[in-house]
């Protein structure tokens, strides 16, 4: 590429892909327009690390949200078993303070 103006070796580099820059850059096909080449390749490299970074980061924060939710639901089945168990003790003395009554009806 005898060219060196930015936008024209930008355009090329859009076209052409990354791996198709970086072997012509091994190649000396940019020519004077190498340095530009090179700019768009770690351009190219420093999005992708981004993208990477945000999307770790969104599957960090929807499995704390998940965990949240578990951890909300796993205290509401514990405070709906604490209620039963208070219930099945009532029913329990209830059966037995039927039972008092019914012996002390024969004796």
């Amino acid at each position: 590429m005898t060219t060196n103006s930015r936008e024209d070796v930008r355009r090329e580099c859009e076209k052409l892909g990354e791996l198709v820059v970086q072997a012509k850059l091994e190649s000396g096909h940019f020519g004077t327009g190498e340095a530009f080449a090179w700019e768009w390749l770690l351009e190219q490299h420093h999005r992708r690390l981004r993208e990477g970074e945000s999307a770790e980061r969104d599957r960090a924060e929807r499995a704390l949200k998940a965990a949240e939710e578990s951890a909300s639901a796993a205290r509401a089945a514990a405070a709906g078993a604490q209620s039963a168990a208070r219930w099945t003790i009532v029913a329990a003395l209830a059966a037995a303070a039927a039972v008092i009554v019914s012996l002390a009806k024969y004796w």
